[in-house]
């Protein structure tokens, strides 16, 4: 489940004001700028991995409906194989599940 604008934004300030008092960065522009960013990177994250699973369910649903020698399709699990699909596809983009 994809976690909502407030929250990814609430995630990124946390995250800043955490570093910031550990003193394990030195921000140079301010840190709600820097929160803003890092809510955007989240928020594409959330957005790629969301279209690989689409991607994914398709080209499963697909592969199932095809079949396979000697295996019935109500023997094939297509969570497992959209799951199998799914990592071939982020590892194919660089994305990290």
């Amino acid at each position: 489940m994809r976690p909502s604008r407030v929250q990814i934004e609430r995630l990124a300030e946390a995250l800043v004001k955490r570093l910031v008092e550990a003193r394990a960065v030195e921000l140079r522009i301010p840190a709600p700028a820097v929160a803003a960013e890092f809510a955007a990177l989240l928020t594409r994250n959330f957005d790629e991995e969301a279209a690989i699973e689409r991607e994914a369910a398709a080209e499963a649903e697909r592969l199932v409906r095809q079949g396979a020698p000697g295996i019935r399709r109500d023997e094939i699990d297509l969570r497992k194989v959209q799951q199998l699909v799914m990592q071939r596809i982020a590892k194919a983009r660089g994305f990290p599940l």
